[in-house]
């Protein structure tokens, strides 16, 4: 029988698939508090707005519901994924999105001010990994784009879920725990220091390719910008494109 679930904030740990959206999830989390529970959320699935508004439809006001409303099958107009669970509808013009991005950042900076992505509904050119304009279908989906190229944000959700279901973060649920009774500055420290150490020794790290310009800083700041910023997991998503 189904029980209330009462929820405790946990720091972040392996990824995990919440079980409100049933979207992959880094960084942390909020759990069910009885031992014997898997219910795990999102920060934006736990504590969810009942209405919301995008300014990407500017028409639309969006409900939140705990499963896709209707009969028919249902995708997200943001990264075009299944609506599998917590979504934002609206009524009015049918459109839906994720929880998640409902909450992606409309623009995110590196730290020296360098490289600057824009959150787009407008796909101005080819995705960088998947090559086309639209994610499928007619759907062409949310990007991020730095004035020269686009980032697809379902895109850049499979190429994780692709690393992840290989085995590529098995690392970051150790290494993590190391880190988490340490303050932001300071994880953010041995973060540092565990990149630099392995970009130096990495066989797989030196090869990156097509990647070598703009992966460390646009790549670092996608994931952040989608699952947040647990930033020792991006030694294990850099070591995994270096080996695509």
């Amino acid at each position: 029988m189904d029980h209330e679930h009462l929820l405790q904030q946990k720091p972040p740990g392996a990824p995990y698939t919440c079980s409100g959206c049933r979207q992959l999830g880094f960084g942390s989390s909020y759990h069910c508090q009885k031992n014997s529970c898997t219910h795990v959320l999102h920060g934006e699935c736990a504590y969810p707005d009942p209405y919301a508004f995008h300014p990407f439809f500017e028409k639309s006001y969006f409900e939140f519901h705990k499963k896709p409303p209707g009969d028919r099958e249902r995708y997200c107009d943001a990264c075009g994924k299944d609506i599998l669970g917590f979504v934002y509808h609206c009524s009015r013009t049918g459109y839906d999105l994720h929880p998640c991005c409902l909450k992606l950042k409309n623009s995110i900076t590196d730290e020296s001010g360098s490289v600057t992505l824009t959150l787009s509904k407008k796909v101005g050119s080819k995705c960088v990994k998947c090559k086309h304009r639209s994610v499928v279908g007619k759907v062409k989906g949310w990007c991020y784009y730095d004035r020269n190229s686009c980032y697809h944000v379902s895109c850049f959700k499979d190429l994780i879920l692709e690393n992840w279901r290989r085995g590529y973060f098995s690392q970051v649920e150790r290494s993590i725990a190391t880190t988490n009774s340490s303050s932001d500055r300071e994880t953010q420290r041995l973060w540092s220091m565990e990149m630099d150490q392995r970009l130096r020794i990495s066989r797989r790290a030196r090869t990156i390719s097509k990647y070598t310009k703009i992966a460390v800083v646009v790549f670092k700041l996608i994931f952040s910008a989608i699952f947040g910023n647990p930033v020792t997991a991006f030694v294990a998503i850099l070591e995994a494109l270096a080996s695509n």
